[in-house]
């Protein structure tokens, strides 16, 4: 099985996809507390927390996409195979394999991707209705 996944193409976009998903939402969880907001600039970080879990949201989503495509191309390659050296058991067994190598792949990355994301993004929000909450009104010292 890992050597199906170190020669698919395609299983390489799938892991460096979660390398840099995992990566921004881990980025995103241990920088929530520069992400509070001040008097000064409540809205700015609201827009860059939103468009940064936009962002890793869609990138997240892409990722059984890419699963989805691995299979098709799998298939595409095994039925190939049939036409121009006919069909064997062996040869249908090891294409329709490799093909869905790359859908699980591609929800064994996503899913906990998804679990992750949603728990940092209600994690930010908690902190930042604790500091709104904790903040002075203008004008207290």
């Amino acid at each position: 099985m890992i050597e199906q996944i170190t020669n698919s193409v395609i299983c390489w976009a799938i892991l460096l996809l979660a390398l840099v998903c995992y990566q921004q939402i881990w980025c995103q969880y241990f920088t929530r507390f520069d992400a509070m907001p001040t008097q000064n600039n409540d809205s700015m970080n609201h827009a860059s927390i939103s468009n940064n879990f936009a962002f890793t949201g869609i990138l997240i989503g892409a990722l059984p996409l890419l699963g989805l495509f691995g299979t098709i191309v799998g298939l595409l390659e095994c039925f190939a195979g049939i036409a121009s050296e006919g069909a064997s058991s062996e040869l249908m067994s090891s294409g329709i394999g490799k093909a869905l190598l790359t859908t699980q792949l591609g929800l064994l990355c996503a899913i906990p991707g998804w679990l992750l994301h949603t728990w940092v993004y209600s994690s930010i929000k908690h902190h930042k209705s604790q500091a709104v909450n904790t903040r002075p009104a203008y004008g207290e010292h």
